[in-house]
């Protein structure tokens, strides 16, 4: 499997704190059959982490696992925040962060947690027209697309896909969380699957989703959702 969203990168956001809980984090990942993980440090007003510090750090993290014995591979990505048209549009032209797996055919943009963000369309498109497929990250997490779900259907419609997070589909991101998230699924507006994990509590467990995706729409929709993922490595 391979895990397209998870902040396993330590010491520099909100996810692993250092390279000893990166190790463990790798190692949960790889007993429940992850082979592959991009990491996606957040990129955003918070936390700017460039293409340069991840590729800085990736070479060290790869090695520590290898030395730990864990068959996982590492690749370069962020989460970046669509703080603004200016703020996205700036940085992809001076190629400050880094896209899925060093692809530029895929980006993972999330929206800001606050509002949804009204030129996101124009962006999206703006995105298709350089060869980029946004990928929109835990969307059943943001109160205004569970509001109104039709946002985030026009964005599908525009191209995007999205990417729904296993905690929410185990109910632990809140019971409407869960249900728009199993909504997607069932109509076939979930693209991706990812574990957005950020350390040993909010683990690796992509196997648990899928799980979950073969119970409600079966395993043939889960296999599709898994082959989307390794197309992102494929360039």
């Amino acid at each position: 499997m391979v895990d397209i969203h998870c902040h396993i990168l330590p010491g520099i956001d909100d996810g692993s704190e250092n390279i000893l809980e990166t190790i463990e984090m790798a190692k949960l990942a790889s007993l429940d059959g992850t082979r592959h993980i991009i990491a996606t440090p957040h990129f955003n007003n918070t936390f700017h982490n460039s293409v340069e510090v991840v590729n800085k750090l990736l070479p060290i993290v790869q090695q520590a696992i290898d030395q730990a014995g864990i068959d996982i591979t590492i690749h370069p990505g962020n989460e970046v925040r669509l703080e603004s048209k200016d703020f996205v549009v700036n940085h992809t032209l001076t190629n400050q962060y880094s896209y899925l797996a060093g692809n530029p055919k895929f980006l993972l943009l999330e929206q800001s947690w606050h509002n949804y963000y009204a030129q996101t369309l124009e962006i999206i498109q703006w995105f298709q027209e350089r060869g980029t497929r946004i990928i929109i990250p835990h969307p059943e997490r943001h109160s205004f697309f569970r509001n109104e779900p039709q946002l985030l259907v026009k964005l599908i419609e525009a191209g995007a896909w999205t990417q729904v997070s296993v905690d929410s589909l185990l109910g632990k991101n809140s019971d409407a969380a869960q249900q728009l998230a199993e909504w997607l699924i069932q109509h076939n507006y979930a693209h991706t699957l990812a574990t957005d994990a950020h350390n040993i509590r909010r683990k690796p467990n992509l196997s648990l989703g899928f799980d979950i995706v073969e119970r409600l729409v079966g395993p043939g929709r889960a296999q599709k959702m898994k082959a989307r993922a390794r197309s992102i490595l494929s360039f």
